[in-house]
């Protein structure tokens, strides 16, 4: 990853180490290494602060670069917001995109340099998702610009990414496969799809609950960890699969999902579980994140409650007031999610 000039780098050690990150910077032709830390988080924010109260190389305030204020942008984020370690590899990975912005003076930046970044992505071949990444990424540092009194100027709305066309769209399960699923609910890995289809868990969810996020007394999960902000609430147990959550509490290791030695799956691993699954029901074709669509399609034609759905789901529904649900708002979820039959 490029870093404006003089403004040192972070690099990751290898081996088991307690502090695997260092930070360097260049002097006369040799790099030094100033400090190392345990995540790439702490090295970020202290490369941020020691170019910042050093008089170390670099442009002035009101002739910032956009790589320089991407690299003051990101700390200040994730203190103020503390992203996931997926959303930081997608920032990561938007930066790289815009490299035709590097060395380009913020207060110079016009629409036309953001938007041939993303039409340059769409040439290429880059995903919907890919560019949304960008364009969000663009905005975020923008905002910060902003704030910070780097530019005047705002191009929220501006940048322009076309309509999304799903290479493969989404398919909820078929009844007919969800029987099957029932009738080899023995068969390694069957129970953690149905867990997935009567919760509308995302699959990394599912895959970072330990066994103390499962409530026995109140029967329900709490998610502790998910992509997004809203991600993180709490599902009710569904009557059928909740033998099935019990199974897996008896099993060795510290998370619900793990394998017979009690180690658990990272998402490579679950795909091979997946995998075998689909091929025991003839279901080819399906990925994890039908299991969500499946739900809430259920939940649907069950003419579920839409906020009881948008809450199951980890959906955002608006309401920034009421974050924390009550013993009557989960009765109501419960209810909701034992509509799927």
């Amino acid at each position: 990853m490029k870093n404006p000039n003089g403004y040192g780098c972070i690099k990751k050690l290898s081996g088991n180490r307690r502090r695997p990150y260092i930070f360097v910077v260049s002097e006369q032709g040799k790099q030094r290494v100033i400090g190392s830390f345990s995540s790439q988080v702490e090295a970020l924010i202290f490369q941020t602060d020691y170019n910042r109260t050093h008089g170390r190389p670099r442009l002035s305030d009101n002739k910032i670069t956009w790589a320089e204020l991407y690299h003051r942008w990101l700390p200040a984020h994730i203190e103020h917001t503390g992203p996931s370690a997926s959303t930081l590899a997608g920032y990561r990975a938007a930066y790289r995109h815009c490299a035709p912005l590097y060395d380009l003076e913020v207060s110079k930046i016009k629409y036309r340099h953001l938007q041939d970044v993303i039409d340059r992505m769409k040439k290429a071949g880059l995903s919907y998702s890919s560019c949304k990444k960008v364009r969000s990424l663009l905005s975020l540092t923008f905002r910060y610009a902003l704030r910070m009194e780097y530019t005047h100027r705002s191009f929220d709305r501006l940048i322009q990414i076309g309509k999304n066309k799903p290479v493969r769209p989404h398919k909820p399960f078929s009844r007919q496969l969800i029987n099957r699923l029932w009738a080899h609910v023995d068969a390694p890995g069957v129970d953690t799809v149905l867990i997935l289809i009567y919760s509308g868990m995302r699959v990394s969810e599912m895959l970072h609950l330990r066994k103390s996020d499962v409530n026995r007394r109140q029967k329900y999960f709490d998610i502790r960890q998910s992509k997004t902000v809203s991600g993180i609430r709490i599902i009710p147990i569904h009557d059928r699969i909740w033998p099935l959550v019990e199974a897996r509490m008896q099993c060795p290791g510290d998370c619900l999902i793990a394998d017979d030695e009690g180690c658990p799956y990272d998402y490579s691993r679950y795909c091979t579980v997946w995998r075998r699954v689909m091929d025991l029901i003839r279901g080819s074709g399906h990925t994890t994140h039908d299991c969500r669509h499946t739900c809430a399609t259920l939940l649907d034609n069950a003419c579920a409650n839409p906020n009881a759905v948008r809450r199951i789901l980890g959906h955002a529904d608006g309401d920034v007031t009421d974050k924390v649900y009550t013993h009557k708002a989960l009765r109501q979820l419960r209810k909701a999610i034992n509509l799927i039959k």
